[in-house]
This record gives structure tokens, sequence and C-alpha cells, in this order.
């Protein structure tokens, strides 16, 4: 939080030095949307300049009263004029006017190209797009891939000499070092991504053999809204695979921006989802031209990163690779299965399990050696080794020559992938996104936000500059609410807008509070990021014991844990949607209890105390061994 805010007071101050004189300045804001159809929705409250511009003053007026924020909105003119071949977008002139403080002003305009580009006939467009997503369709494993949660792991401090891996092998005996190394947090992520994925599968298999018209119903409507305006993944190809559409969408931005710089000084470019991709692109043509007035550039939820990785897969090199690996994969997975499908040794560790948990569930009154004694070796006869087989932890008998043939196909295959990303990707990857330092002499800040698990902006490959990527922006814990949710009113991500928007309007004479602002909404922030941990932790907990619950049983009868996982696909299904909504509308409801909190500050109120209800250190061994306890007895009772 400290960090945040030397870097708003440098901000500030930056301002303040450019305009030492205290003259007048004009500031404006262009606001890009993300994919969809907002244009249809030109003057109402979900208008791209209202949800993404004005959502970015209204928490100034919910804190000093409305007469602090004057709004005169401007609305679109399409005609073209020499002076605007695109016509003039629509634009507010916002009035600042905080009670004792001065008044300034910033100009906010609009640029919405969702409907600036040319598609294909609606009877192609169902077409297209399917072979666009099946060609693509390994790009998808990003989805389930690292995030930005991960980066200890992945990407270290740039350090040559650092090896996260290595420093957690040494503290590989502290559980405690177990449970909180990136690897781990890592694993669990990515693995409860692929339970998810698995179950959705088997949903989908399940539906299509069990109930063909209904499938065949769901196909039809898919295809239906395939060709219509409600085919947002038109867009996305759009920017990722035809070039003369996507240097329209550029130009037509780039024409919003000359309009924008003919009546201000300086500018800040907010986008938003495939907005993001856009105006990264904007900013990087020829070589920064378009940087001239843009002291600031910030993607929301940014398809920078996804977008820029389908734009690599129209290299044959890279389509290949991106294939190949995919299937390397499979091969190992299927020609390795035997090792792990047979569940006698699953069923012996459950069976140890049971005689050991049983000691702990009996009153330790009734507790006496001999009976210690003949319960632990009833445990130890579940495991005892039979033949080697059964003492080791895996079973080769089941690997035939089919098998190891798999397995030698996946490793060539993966060794083949080698040379040719370090011939014709990793040369590309690196440094790809950075943006060049254009005409200007200053330096343009850039700034990415996200929540920890949007679906778009959470990814972490390919790497950005440093200092780019914020900490995780507090929505719901959603992927796909998360997403569309930046900008609403009772979001952090406006009032931390806001407070730029305060920043940037300040200079050497003229002071706004925007450093006292800054600093209450990153105490706020700061707490609803440990109280994201928490609600994740506490429903992956839950989570983690209906799936015991649910699998165990199938394992201990002899199923493999695919197998169980396919087989339970429904009760695992419903929990997952039924835990997902509660945890969501908590989330919600606490986002919203705190947010309205930060506003009673913000107006002139107390500070909120205690922000988070943490549990008394002198009482946490207490919570602990209870938890123990409780999944102990969980445990036993599933098996």
């Amino acid at each position: 939080m400290a960090k945040r805010n030397r870097r708003g007071g440098q901000r500030a101050q930056g301002n303040r030095s450019r305009h030492g004189s205290g003259t007048a300045r004009r500031l404006g804001y262009l606001v890009v949307h993300g994919v969809g159809n907002q244009h249809r929705k030109a003057g109402t409250d979900r208008s791209v300049l209202r949800h993404m511009g004005k959502s970015m003053v209204d928490p100034i007026a919910q804190a000093y009263g409305r007469s602090a924020v004057d709004w005169q909105e401007t609305p679109e003119r399409p005609e073209a004029t020499a002076d605007a071949p695109y016509g003039e977008p629509a634009y507010a002139v916002a009035r600042i006017r905080i009670p004792e403080r001065p008044t300034a002003k910033v100009t906010i305009a609009e640029a919405v190209w969702s409907d600036c580009f040319r598609r294909p006939p609606w009877w192609l467009r169902w077409l297209l797009t399917l072979r666009y997503m099946g060609r693509s369709l390994p790009t998808a494993l990003m989805l389930i891939g690292p995030d930005r949660r991960d980066r200890a792991f992945w990407l270290g401090d740039g350090s040559p000499e650092e090896r996260p891996f290595l420093n957690t092998l040494r503290g590989g005996l502290s559980l405690r070092a177990y449970f909180t190394s990136p690897e781990v947090r890592q694993m669990m992520r990515i693995g409860w991504r692929l339970l998810t994925l698995a179950v959705l599968f088997s949903a989908l298999v399940g539906l299509a053999t069990t109930h063909p018209w209904a499938a065949a119903v769901i196909a039809a409507v898919v295809i239906g809204v395939l060709c219509t305006r409600l085919n947002v993944a038109d867009h996305v190809i759009t920017a990722a695979a035809r070039d003369t559409e996507r240097e329209a969408l550029l130009g037509y931005l780039e024409h919003r921006l000359r309009w924008l710089e003919r009546r201000c000084d300086d500018i800040v470019i907010i986008a938003h989802s495939q907005g993001g991709y856009l105006a990264h692109q904007l900013l990087a043509r020829d070589n920064g031209r378009n940087q001239a007035k843009v002291i600031r550039f910030v993607g929301v939820g940014s398809g920078l990163k996804p977008i820029s990785i389908l734009r690599q897969t129209q290299r044959p090199a890279v389509l290949l690779v991106s294939w190949l690996l995919p299937a390397a994969s499979l091969c190992f997975s299927w020609g390795l299965l035997p090792l792990f499908s047979d569940a006698s040794v699953m069923a012996g560790v459950m069976k140890a399990m049971a005689g050991t948990t049983m000691l702990l569930a009996m009153p330790l009154i009734t507790l006496t050696p001999e009976r210690t004694s003949a319960q632990l070796n009833h445990a130890l006869d579940a495991i005892r080794p039979q033949a080697l087989s059964d003492y080791l932890p895996i079973d080769i008998t089941g690997m035939d020559g089919t098998r190891w043939g798999l397995v030698a196909v996946g490793a060539l295959i993966t060794a083949g992938c080698a040379p040719l990303v370090r011939r014709f990707i990793r040369p590309v990857i690196q440094d790809s996104l950075n943006l060049p330092k254009g005409t200007s002499a200053r330096e343009l800040e850039w700034r990415e936000h996200s929540s920890q698990h949007d679906m778009v902006g959470r990814m972490l490959l390919p790497p950005l500059p440093d200092q780019v990527e914020q900490e995780a922006t507090p929505v719901l814990g959603h992927p796909l609410r998360d997403h569309t949710l930046y900008f609403s009113p009772d979001g952090m991500l406006v009032r931390q807008l806001a407070g730029d928007v305060l920043s940037d309007l300040e200079t050497k004479t003229k002071s706004f509070g925007a450093a006292e602002w800054q600093g209450k909404v990153a105490r706020y922030t700061q707490a609803l990021r440990k109280q994201h941990d928490r609600r994740r932790m506490f429903h992956g907990l839950i989570t983690l014991a209906v799936a015991f619950a649910v699998l165990v049983p199938q394992l201990a009868l002899g199923a493999s844990l695919p197998g169980a996982v396919v087989r339970m696909w429904l009760p695992l299904g419903l929990v997952a949607l039924f835990l997902s909504y509660i945890f969501t509308r908590r989330g919600r409801k606490s986002l919203r209890k705190m947010v309205a909190a930060l506003d009673t500050e913000l107006s002139g109120g107390p500070p909120h105390e205690p922000l988070l209800a943490i549990v008394p250190p002198t009482r946490r061994p207490v919570i602990v061994i209870s938890l123990l306890l409780g999944s102990l007895f969980a445990a036993y009772g599933a098996v």
C-alpha cells in the first residue's frame, strides 16, 4: 500500500512539475470497450461513455455530494466531416467542484469500435467461427494453465541465481512450507481446473448419448446465436486473424485519439477486454507515433495476452507445436494409465486410514495400550505387501508393448518440439509485448488491472514488462462475472480510477486530496484481498471434502481416478455449481459492505474498524486443531 501511495504521489508531483505555473490544463480520457455490441446502447446508462467514463467520477460525487461533479454529455454525431472521418464521438465534460478545493474539468470520450468493421455474411459466420475455434483448440489449455498467482514459480524475481523450486525442496520437511509453496498452490489450481474440465466434458458426452434430441436442440441454438450479432467470438477472430479488418479498427481508434488530442493536453486511455489489445496495438503503431499526448495506458481485464497468443498461432511453427504438445501429453497419459488404474493399493491405504482414524474417534479414556497396539497392527496388515507389485505404489504388470510405445512416442514428440520452440517461438515471444518509446520526452505509464480469477486477465504468459501488472483487483472471485463487473458502481476499481482522476488534475498550485483518497482506497482494497483469500480457502476445503466423499467409494471399489470422475460427474457438477453460487453471492455481499464503508470514510465519516474479523493469535491453535479433527472425522465417515 505504501508503494502504491508513493507511486501515486510521484504521478501527482510529475503533473505539478509539468504545469508549475498553475495554468489551466486540459485533461482527456479515452475509454475503449471490450467485445460486444455496446454501440446499440448509446444514450443509456449502459453505454460505453457512462458505463466506463461516468463510473470514474461518480465516486467523487458520492463522497463530496452530487454538486461535486457536473456531467455535461454530448451525443454522438455519426456524420463524417473532413475533421472527423468517422463522425464525432459521444463525449462528456465533467467539472469537478469539491468543496474547499479548486475547480477543474476533464473531457471523457468513448471509442466504440464494435460496429466499425466488416463482418462475414450471417450464413457463413457460424462456420468460420467454428472452424477457427477448432483450429485454435489447443490454446484453450492456456485457460487452465498458470496464472498471475504462479509468478513466483514460473518467473521468480528475474535474478539468474534464483531457483524457487530448489528453495522449496530445501524446506520440504516443513509442513507449512509445503502447503504455502508456489508449486503446490499451482498444481492444486491446475488440478481443480482439470477436474472441472473433465466433469463438464463428461456431462456433454452424457447428454449427447442419453438425450440426443436435447443435444441437437442445444447445438442448433448455438449455431443460431453464432449467426447473429451476438457472436462476440467473431470480434476476437477479427483482431487475431483478419489483418485488413484489424487495421481498419486501429485506424478508427487513431481518429478518435486525434479528435481528443485537438482538445486536450494530456490523455489517459482506459481499455477493457479486447479493447486493451487494440489500444496496445494503437500505441505500438509505427514506433509509438500515437504516444505524443498519452500519459497513461490502463488495461482492465485486458485481452492482450490471449489475443497475442492467438496471433502467434498464425505462424505454422507455433500452430504445429500447439497441437503436438497436447498430443504428447495424451500419449503419456494413455500409456502410463495402467500404473495408476489398479486401486488395490488405494484400497489398502483407505483401510489403514480407517484404522488409524478410529483411534482418534474413540474417547481417550477407552484407549488402553493393548487396544492401541491391536488397532495399529490392523492398520499395518491392510498395507502389508504380499508381492513386489503390491509393495510398490504403482503396478507395472499392466504395461505391455503398446503402452511403452505410446510413452516413447510422447517422449519423441516432446523432444522434437524443443528445437522448434528454441528456434521459432522463444525469440519472437521474448519482449514481444513491450511498447516502443514514442516521440514524447516523458515516459508513458502502463498499468494492467485484473482480478485473480478473470479468465481473460489472469493469464501469466507471455510476460509483460516490469511494474506493468498491478496487484489483483478484488471483484467477486468468479471467472466470468469478474470480467464484466470491473466498472460496476459498487466496485473498487472505479474508486481507484477516481483517485487517478484527482491525481491527474492536481498541479503545483491545485490540490484535490488525491494522496489521501488513494491511501484510503488502498487500505480497503488490501482488506478485500485478504477476505477473498480466506473465502477461497474455505471454498476449497469444502470442495475437497465433497470430492473426497464422492470419489473415495468409487476408488475403493476398483475404479481409476479418471473413471471415478466421469462416473460421478453429476453430483460433482451439481455441488460445484451450488458452491459457486453460494460463495459468489457471499463475495458480492462482502464487497458491497466494504465499499459502503469506504464511501462513508471518503465522505468524511469515521474509519471502519476492524476491516477484517481475524481470529486473535492466542486462539488460532484451537481453531486449527478443531479443523484437523473435523477433517479426520469427515475422512473416516467417507471411508
